[in-house]
């Protein structure tokens, strides 16, 4: 009985809905930005970097990719750097030698990046138009694109038609 107990306590705790936290970050152009307003409409992955993280800056091309390739579908892509005060200066060199066209913020607190009880790098969330966090994905290897891009597929297929 008590093995019951404990095997439902767990599904119960699987099935729980996570929805991204609401918070205040600053853009490139110090302008706030609210993630609840942001993600609005559409279904967003944010990807969790810094300037120091080597695998980030292997995965940023295929997230610009993505990015590209899914806009007409109302996908988007959202960096957030985690630099602290020490390294953020770099962050807008970094994107314009990567020449990323997706937004990025600024979580030099990491008021965001806390909420997901991880410090491996890079870490993205997949977020649909609702705020509700779908899946979730730590560090880059090649190939990790691909179930990235899977996910988005399978969220598509999901959404209601609006």
């Amino acid at each position: 009985m008590r093995h019951l107990l404990l095997l439902l306590i767990i599904a119960l705790s699987f099935g729980q809905e996570k929805n991204l936290p609401q918070v205040n970050l600053k853009d490139l152009k110090n302008k706030t930005q609210n993630t609840n307003s942001l993600i609005e409409g559409k279904l967003t992955l944010i990807n969790f970097w810094a300037t120091y993280c080597v695998p980030c800056r292997k995965e940023m091309k295929h997230l610009n990719r993505i990015n590209a390739t899914y806009a007409e579908q109302d996908v988007q892509v959202v960096g957030v750097a985690i630099d602290d005060s020490r390294t953020v200066g770099r962050v807008k060199s970094m994107v314009k030698s990567q020449k990323l066209n997706y937004t990025i913020l600024l979580d030099t607190e990491q008021k965001l990046y806390k909420n997901f009880n991880t410090s491996a790098m890079p870490f993205s969330i997949l977020v649909d138009p609702k705020g509700q966090i779908l899946w979730e994905h730590t560090g880059y290897i090649p190939g990790d694109e691909t179930k990235m891009e899977a996910e988005i597929k399978k969220a598509l297929k999901n959404e209601p038609e609006g």
